[in-house]
C-alpha cells in the first residue's frame, strides 16, 4: 500500500524519520490519534497520509477545521441536524461523521472546540453513534477519528479548558511533528523540492542558492514553519529568476533574527517582509508588484483565514441583532484591517456586541454564539470590565 501523501512528507532526520516509522506502524490500525505540533508543520498531510495508508483508503476523508466554525455551529457541522431544529434549518442535513462513515475524519484545532461539543464527539468515540441536533434516533456509524492541535492539551485538560476524559480518549496515540528549528538538516531538501516544484508551477529557472544564504536559511528559527518556508521559497523562484540567492538577498529579519524578528504574536510589519533587492538587480516591474501578495501569503495564510471567519460573524452579529438593539448599524461597519492582531479583532467585535446590548453580557454572549463564561473570560482578558 502506498501513499502520495507520504511522498510529500521530505526529510532524512531522526525527528521526522520517527514520525514516519510511527505513521506506517499506526495506520493500517484503527487507533485515534492525536497529532501535535506547532502551525505549519504539516499536521495535515500526517492524517492524510495515515489514512492513505490505512485500509480506509478508499472510503472518504473528510477535514474540519474545529477553530474556524463558530461555537454553536460546530455541533450541526459534525454531526447533522434535522429539518425545523433550529431557525433556518429548512432541510435535513447529514453532518461530517456520517459522511465519513467507513472513512477518517480528521478534526483540525481540536483544541478550539466547545465542551458542550467535546462532550457529544466523547460519545461518538466510547458509542460509535449520535443523534443529529433536533433529533431522537441513534445514528450508528464507524469513522476513524483523527485530530491535531498547536495548544498544550495537558495543560487545558487540567485547567478544565479541554475535557480530560476526551483527551485521554483522543491520546490513544500521540504523534509529535516536530518544528522545523529541530529538523535544520532538512531545510536544504524541503528547499530543493519546492524549488523544483515552483520552477514546474511557473515555468521559471532558478539558478540556486549561495553558501552563505543557505547557512542563514539553515540558523533562521523558522517561526512559521513548512508553511513559511514553502512560501518563502516560491516568492524566490518568482522574482529571482536565473540569479543566484546570496546572503545581502535575504530580508534582514532573516539575517538578523535576534535583533530584527518581530513579537510572534504580533503580525510581521509589511516593510519587513519584503525581499532586500540590490540596486544592480534588474528585477523586472511587474514581478516587484507581485512582492507583497507573495511575501505576505506564507507568514499570513492562517490569519487570513480566521479574520475572514472573524468578519462572517461580525455579519451574522449584525444580521441577528434584535430590534431593541440600537446599533445595528455599528456592528455591520466592524473594519478588519491588515495589520490588526486576531486579539485586536476579537476585543473589537466583544465591545461592539456590549455597546448593542446596553451591557448586557448574556445577550451580548448570544450576539456573539458563545458562551457566557467565555465572554466573561474574554472581558477580563480585555480590560473591558471598566
Amino acid at each position: 500500500m502506498e501513499s502520495k501523501t507520504l511522498q510529500q512528507i521530505i526529510g532524512e532526520s531522526p525527528a521526522i524519520k520517527h514520525v514516519l516509522r510511527t505513521v506506517k506502524q499506526v495506520a493500517p490500525t484503527n487507533a485515534t490519534v492525536l497529532i501535535v505540533g506547532e502551525s505549519g508543520t504539516g499536521k495535515e498531510l500526517i492524517a492524510r497520509a495515515l489514512h492513505e495508508l490505512s485500509p480506509r483508503a478508499d472510503r472518504p476523508f473528510i477535514a474540519i477545521n474545529c477553530g474556524a466554525i463558530a461555537e454553536g455551529v460546530l455541533e450541526s457541522e459534525l454531526f447533522g441536524h434535522e429539518r425545523g431544529a433550529f431557525t433556518g434549518a429548512h432541510a435535513l442535513r447529514k453532518g461530517k461523521f456520517e459522511l465519513a462513515d467507513q472513512g477518517t475524519i480528521f478534526l483540525d484545532e481540536i483544541g478550539e472546540m466547545d465542551l458542550s461539543t467535546q462532550v457529544r464527539l466523547l460519545r461518538v468515540l466510547e458509542e460509535q453513534e449520535f443523534m443529529r441536533v433536533g433529533g431522537s434516533q441513534n445514528i450508528q456509524v464507524d469513522t476513524r477519528v483523527i485530530a491535531a492541535t498547536n495548544r498544550d492539551l495537558t495543560h487545558d485538560a487540567k485547567t478544565g479548558v479541554f475535557r480530560q476524559d476526551l483527551y485521554y480518549r483522543l491520546k490513544v496515540v500521540t504523534i509529535e511533528v516536530p518544528p522545523l528549528r529541530e529538523r535544520r538538516s532538512d531545510i536544504p531538501l524541503l528547499i530543493d523540492a519546492f524549488i523544483k516544484r515552483f520552477c514546474a508551477e511557473h515555468n521559471t529557472h532558478f539558478v540556486g542558492i549561495s553558501d552563505n544564504a543557505m547557512d542563514v536559511l539553515m540558523e533562521y528559527d523558522w517561526p512559521g514553519n513548512i508553511r513559511e518556508l514553502r512560501n518563502f521559497v516560491e516568492s524566490m523562484v518568482v522574482l529571482s529568476p536565473h540569479q543566484t540567492v546570496r546572503e545581502a538577498d535575504l530580508p534582514e529579519y532573516m539575517r538578523l533574527p535576534k535583533v530584527n524578528a518581530p513579537p510572534q504574536t504580533m503580525l510581521v510589519p509589511r516593510e519587513s517582509l519584503l525581499p532586500q533587492v540590490s540596486s544592480n538587480q534588474a528585477v523586472d516591474v511587474q514581478l516587484q508588484s507581485l512582492m507583497p501578495v507573495l511575501w505576505l501569503k506564507g507568514l499570513l495564510e492562517k490569519i487570513a483565514t480566521d479574520i475572514s471567519e472573524l468578519k462572517e460573524i461580525a455579519h451574522t452579529i449584525a444580521q441577528h441583532t434584535p430590534p431593541e438593539y440600537d446599533k445595528k448599524e455599528d456592528l455591520e461597519t466592524l473594519e478588519v484591517k491588515l495589520g490588526m492582531s486576531l486579539q485586536e479583532v476579537e476585543q473589537e467585535m466583544i465591545r461592539r456586541a456590549l455597546e448593542a446590548t446596553n451591557g448586557h453580557r448574556r445577550k451580548a454572549a448570544e450576539l456573539l454564539d458563545i458562551s457566557e463564561r467565555t465572554l466573561y473570560r474574554k472581558i477580563k482578558e480585555y480590560g473591558l470590565d471598566s
